[in-house]
């Protein structure tokens, strides 16, 4: 690590902390905070107590909302030959009983509000090197590895920061001898997994769900494509619940749900994952083991999202069952919600100064959304678990009866509610990106107006041409931008954005920089209204 002692001694001593944010925790979603702040120019400290990434898979899908939030980071074309698009060739996920019959299935949407693939699969592993590739080389990252968070020191509503107490580790245990620092910060974001010491610091209780249940979790690198697999499926058989879902290119991940009477001495172990893999035809031969780890699935989250200057995120925060997908997706999300936030925060000044209950807006939007995701998913893991027989026939005739599902329908309603958004039926949804054209070629909508900021949408005109000069003021103070369709404007090759402003019963549309929705307004000279609703939310 650089020492670069002078440099914050010469900092403190004109008020300036250390850095604008110190993230606890280097696993994805803190690291894909940290580039999200630093792409708005702020200066990040990560501080993590591993000294290499985590080198094993852990989540293996990516939403599309959350996969355009790293294509924000510029990664795209890094992370093309590591994603497999679910529903390709025309695969399903299918539910099957204990005789391996089809109960429903359901197949998976190649396209989205985003633009591509509703799920996508992918290796961890693969993500997080190239994450750690990407903070390493940022100028504005300064990343400690090998060292833990001890104590942090809000100083209160009158002061300018956070004072965290470091100290070297390495991983396990604090190293011997070493000496504790303090980094001085204006925020500080707990990034640092179920286990949180940051969420431990603020003696923040947890809502949980009642939900416990041991699974192992086996990753597999077959030799050829096993055919005689179905692509996704979850085997509800009561004698042992089994999920199998695609892992990212040529990968597969079982989750064998650990039963009473297995030798609970002998289930975390290679001779036990391959015993449970030989009832798929998968076995040496034709197979690599990656890895098994046994889980505790749990649903609960935090109580408070925010004290002070200090806030969570990810697993630190909330931790879900796996059988919906949104463990990590979640996080990005809470990633994407807090960063242009507190790039406000620390870059608002003067007549373009942030209310600070911005950071209640993160914690309210985010928990309610995902104490939602929790309560479905629980209610599904509920319904996975089930190892009564009789209750188990009972649940496989309603589903038989169903025939068909929409495994992806309940995304549709995992809308934001409260916060820094309008209350009017259009604000707390995903902003749409499809292809859009100039004179000169088509692309993209984030590629033709790469975020991050905020972005007006007018249908037929250019709705900034209807701000007050006041609002236009204040709007550029934002870093506001806008594009329009029609005369002068962009194109919508496919239609897209007229079947959304359609759908929406707007002319303008207002989207945040996390690409969510702040409102609309069903006439252009109405723009001006939605401009002063988010001027009032967000400056003082």
């Amino acid at each position: 690590m650089t020492d670069n002692r002078n440099e914050r001694n010469e900092r403190e001593d004109h008020g300036r902390p250390d850095c604008d944010v110190l993230i606890a925790g280097a696993g994805p979603i803190g690291q894909v905070l940290a580039l999200l702040l630093s792409q708005q120019g702020l200066r990040v400290t990560v501080v993590e107590r591993w000294e290499q990434p985590y080198p094993l898979p852990r989540a293996v899908a990516l939403n599309h909302d959350t996969l355009r939030v790293l294509y924000q980071l510029g990664l795209r074309e890094e992370l093309a030959p590591m994603l497999e698009p679910w529903g390709q060739d025309g695969h399903v996920f299918k539910l099957t009983d204990a005789a391996g019959e089809t109960l429903a299935e359901s197949g998976f949407d190649l396209d989205s509000d985003s633009g591509f693939a509703h799920m996508t699969g992918f290796s961890q592993p693969d993500l997080e090197r190239l994450l750690e590739q990407r903070v390493q080389d940022d100028p504005l990252i300064d990343q400690r590895r090998g060292f833990s968070l001890e104590a942090l020191s809000d100083d209160g509503p009158s002061g300018s920061g956070v004072t965290a107490t470091i100290r070297p580790h390495n991983g396990f245990e604090p190293i011997p001898g070493g000496e504790p620092t303090t980094v001085r910060a204006a925020y500080v974001v707990g990034c640092d997994g179920a286990n949180s010491t940051v969420r431990s610091l603020l003696g923040t209780e947890m809502t949980d769900l009642d939900f416990s249940h041991d699974w192992l979790v086996v990753d597999v690198i077959p030799h050829i494509t096993p055919a005689w697999l179905p692509y996704a499926c979850q085997h509800l058989d009561p004698a042992r619940s089994t999920t199998l879902v695609p892992s990212g290119p040529g990968r597969r991940r079982w989750e064998f749900m650990i039963m009473p009477d297995d030798d609970q001495d002998d289930v975390d172990t290679d001779e036990n994952a391959w015993r449970l893999l030989k009832a798929w035809d998968i076995h040496p031969g034709n197979a690599d083991l990656v890895r098994h780890a046994r889980y505790t699935f749990r649903g609960r989250w935090a109580n408070q999202w925010r004290e002070g200057r200090v806030l969570l995120a990810g697993d630190a925060a909330h931790q879900m069952p796996p059988f919906m997908g949104q463990g990590i997706n979640s996080g990005i999300r809470d990633a994407a919600s807090l960063a242009w936030r507190l790039a406000l925060l620390v870059k608002g000044k003067g007549k373009a100064k942030v209310k600070d209950s911005l950071l209640d807006d993160y914690s309210t939007e985010r928990a309610t959304q995902v104490a939602q995701i929790i309560e479905e998913t629980v209610f599904i893991g509920r319904m996975f678990c089930a190892t009564d027989p009789q209750e188990c026939a009972e649940r496989d005739a309603i589903i038989k009866a169903m025939g068909t599902l929409d495994i992806q329908d309940a995304s549709k309603n995992w809308l934001l509610r409260g916060g820094t958004l309008q209350d009017d039926g259009i604000g707390g949804t995903l902003g749409v990106q499809a292809q859009v054209g100039t004179g000169s070629r088509t692309a993209p909508l984030d590629e033709l107006v790469p975020p991050p900021g905020f972005l007006l949408l007018g249908r037929d005109r250019d709705p900034a041409e209807l701000l007050s000069p006041a609002h236009r003021t204040a709007w550029h103070r934002l870093g506001g931008r806008s594009v329009h369709f029609g005369p002068g404007g962009l194109t919508d090759p496919d239609g897209k954005y007229a079947a959304w402003f359609d759908r929406l019963n707007a002319s303008v549309v207002l989207v945040r920089p996390d690409f969510h929705v702040f409102g609309g307004v069903r006439t252009p000279h109405a723009t001006d209204a939605l401009v002063h609703n988010l001027v009032q939310r967000v400056m003082v």
